[in-house]
């Protein structure tokens, strides 16, 4: 037995195992390593190369005999299986921190950032967190997988279908099924479509994955739920019916062009140890099947093949993928690849070459890239530009971000990083300065304690920067920064009341009111306050808490005359959310004086009817710009957003803390355009990302639901319906779960509106900045 790398650590966690192997087209190792629930370690290579971190969730890479030990990338939760594809792409399935599903399946490139770290809690929901490229810097995933993935394969053999060729294959171990993915090029990534391959019962828990040397499968199944060592397993081999045995020529001539990779790999390992053999490598990279033309260039690149073959496959192959193969190698080679950069290059192939240029970013035509909107070409810009970090002085807020990131990824020697982030730390952009105090809290970097401290008495700080600076001071005091020790900050900050009064507000607008630590009580204890906005936002919590047991309390304020109108209609809409209020009551309210509480009331009333407008197609934006034009109340807007029995928005989105963290945040939607903000109300199907994709799941008693994947446990998923109501679902009850091209947000949402109501809640969307 030799030991090729060696993990020392006092953490003592299952997931903290080195996992996920994958061997590349010369024979050295990728492996995974999941978190490491914060402990610190040491991984050791077979030549001494020590990598000291606390932060787990990362692949690496090393020699086959352990040498030469790196980082490849980070920001994982549990990576347990790695592939490449005949391509040299490298492939890796996440597991995910069960409060931001899906686990994923994602693309993995030299220096990615794929969002998240266990320092900010293991669910996934910190501001300082990305599961889909939400933060600058951060890469997005490929697609969804099934819950618990623990290998992935890309299939290229000739025992399955031919269809199944090229397609990756992934066993989700809490959905007992094994999937398949078809990729589909998109920028300089892909994403891909999910397809079902085995459906097994309630006790096929398969984990592991191989190609058998027929082309047939082998999946490896732990047979039970349990974690335990219980004899259970079982091995299962998977044919296609009535397939008849495809020949494996031993003549490495002849089995070059073999449809099975193993064969065809292992014929390029015999062929280019002759130059016989090596000629007739170079006659096939211009073989009709694109195969062989992989098989063939993967193995003249390492060996030390001609730099003019590499120069015409990048130049003149049609497969993209080539290409790339071709231009990476001559990255490699430290080769010219600056024809490469061309726009009219495919994505994936400049994204390659970015890494080859000598030359500035900043001060060249390719300035752009560090703000392209493909996070594959920008993350490759802010990779090359980390040998270069200093910013120039006209560079846009986009682009000062990735100055930022690209200073950030720089040698940690270069004294020029510290004094940029002074600089960053008082960028005039929320958002460089938010990736500033990221910046400060993952090093945890001291000197930097007096800025945060100064930067938190901003009285003009909305909820995510509240929360980063309360988080990095937390960090550098050496505090939990976790889902339960943040909550504790935030409750004894509202609960202290020598705090400053926006300071208190600020707490009430960061901590999950949901949270286990939080009582109902705490929040009508608060309601007192002589605050007229503080209380307004007691009230919206209290109807996020969605506990009648306020209900009481809520009513009396609603009834005070003595209550400014905001805050009693705050206390209509919060009563009307909680429990079913006083019809007599909200009747007498719809018909006062006060036109803001008449309104209030009469969006509570159970039977509150609306005369049918004659208004434009949804899809003719346009007319629907002209028809909103006019005055607007912005409160009223936020508390149509919140309406559960109208629009029920906050349901799955949230604004400035407040709100449901199911869909996109919207606190700074209003940077968009007006134009878009009503095309994403009017046709919420037109685009939806992948992290948000809606399902149709049919169970085996027959019904079926449409619904967003909101949190997972082992094979338990629970999914948020149509109608904002969380549904769960075992996998042993799914007859099929299929994805639907429609978004969960409803069409027609505004037909429970008047035109005024809709013009109040748009201006209220695109008031937040």
């Amino acid at each position: 037995k030799t030991r090729i790398v060696f993990l020392e650590t006092a953490g003592n966690y299952p997931h903290n195992g080195l996992s996920g192997l994958a061997f590349d087209s010369k024979g050295d190792l990728t492996f995974g390593m999941g978190e490491n629930l914060g402990a610190s370690y040491k991984l050791i290579g077979s030549d001494g190369t020590t990598i000291t971190d606390t932060e787990g969730g990362k692949i690496f890479h090393c020699t086959a005999d352990g040498k030469k030990l790196r980082r490849v990338a980070t920001g994982f939760w549990n990576p347990f299986g790695a592939g490449y594809d005949i391509f040299g792409r490298l492939f890796v399935v996440d597991n995910d921190p069960d409060s931001s599903p899906p686990c994923r399946l994602v693309h993995v490139v030299e220096g990615g950032d794929y969002g998240f770290q266990f320092r900010y809690g293991r669910a996934g929901r910190h501001v300082f967190q990305a599961w889909n490229g939400e933060l600058p810097g951060t890469l997005p995933y490929v697609a969804g997988t099934g819950e618990s993935p623990c290998e992935v394969i890309s299939y290229e053999s000739d025992g399955l279908p031919d269809e199944y060729r090229g397609t990756l294959l992934v066993p989700a171990w809490a959905d007992h099924r094994v999937e398949r993915y078809v990729l589909k090029p998109r920028g300089a990534s892909f994403g891909a479509d999910r397809k079902a391959f085995i459906q097994g019962g309630k006790n096929f828990y398969p984990s592991g994955l191989s190609v058998a040397p027929d082309g047939s499968v082998f999946v490896s199944d732990w047979g039970s739920r349990s974690d335990e060592l219980h004899g259970k397993g079982a091995v299962w081999h998977v044919r296609q019916k009535d397939a008849k045995p495809k020949p494996r020529p031993k003549d490495p001539k002849e089995a070059i062009l073999s449809m099975d990779r193993k064969t065809r790999e292992n014929a390029a390992r015999e062929l280019v140890k002759t130059e016989e053999g090596k000629e007739l490598l170079h006659s096939l990279l211009i073989s009709d099947e694109v195969r062989v033309r992989a098989a063939a260039l993967a193995w003249l690149i390492d060996e030390g093949g001609e730099t003019s073959d590499l120069l015409r496959i990048a130049r003149g192959d049609l497969k993209v993928q080539l290409s790339e193969m071709a231009v990476r190698a001559m990255v490699v080679r430290r080769n010219d690849v600056r024809d490469f950069m061309d726009e009219k290059q495919p994505g994936s192939v400049r994204a390659v070459a970015i890494a080859g240029l000598r030359d500035n970013l900043a001060l060249s035509p390719l300035r752009p890239l560090l703000s392209d909107p493909d996070p594959f070409l920008r993350h490759a810009a802010i990779v090359r530009q980390s040998r270069s970090p200093n910013p120039i002085d006209d560079a846009t807020a986009q682009e000062r971000s990735s100055f930022l990131l690209a200073a950030r990824a720089s040698d940690s020697r270069m004294p020029v990083r510290m004094v940029l982030l002074t600089r960053y730390l008082k960028d005039p952009e929320p958002d460089v300065r938010f990736l500033a105090v990221k910046w400060v809290s993952d090093e945890k970097l001291a000197a930097f304690r007096p800025q945060i401290v100064e930067m938190l008495k901003d009285p003009k700080l909305d909820p995510r920067a509240f929360i980063a600076l309360t988080t990095a001071l937390a960090r550098l005091d050496d505090k939990p920064v976790n889902d339960d020790g943040l909550a504790e900050y935030f409750i004894g900050k509202l609960a202290d009341k020598t705090a400053p009064l926006p300071t208190r507000l600020m707490a009430l607008q960061s901590v999950n009111v949901l949270h286990g630590r939080f009582m109902t009580d705490m929040l009508t204890s608060l309601l007192p306050e002589e605050d007229a906005a503080f209380r307004v936002e007691v009230l919206r919590a209290l109807k996020d808490r969605g506990d009648a047991k306020a209900a009481a309390l809520v009513s009396a304020i609603a009834k005070d005359a003595k209550q400014p109108i905001a805050v009693r209609a705050q206390a209509v809409l919060t009563l009307s959310a909680i429990t079913s209020p006083d019809v007599g009551f909200l009747k007498e309210l719809a018909g006062g004086e006060d036109a803001v509480l008449a309104q209030e009331a009469k969006r509570a009333l159970p039977d509150r009817a609306i005369p049918k407008p004659n208004r434009p197609a949804a899809t003719e934006t346009e007319a629907w710009l002209k028809l909103l034009e006019g005055e607007f109340d912005l409160q009223a807007g936020r508390r149509i957003f919140e309406n559960t029995k109208l629009t029920n928005c906050s349901s799955c989105h949230r604004v400035d803390g407040r709100g449901a963290n199911v869909g996109p945040d919207l606190s700074l939607i209003g940077r968009t355009d007006r134009k878009w903000i009503v095309e994403s109300i009017m046709q919420p199907s037109a685009v939806v990302a992948p992290h948000f994709q809606t399902w149709k799941v049919e169970t085996l008693d027959g019904k079926a639901f449409t619904g967003l994947l909101v949190h997972t446990s082992l094979d338990e998923s629970f999914y948020l319906n149509e109608k904002g109501v969380r549904v769960k679902v075992l996998a042993t009850d799914v007859a099929e779960i299929t994805p639907v091209k429609t978004s969960i947000m409803p069409d027609g949402l505004l037909d429970k509106l008047t035109d005024q109501e809709i013009r109040d809640l748009v201006a209220y969307l695109a008031s937040k900045r």
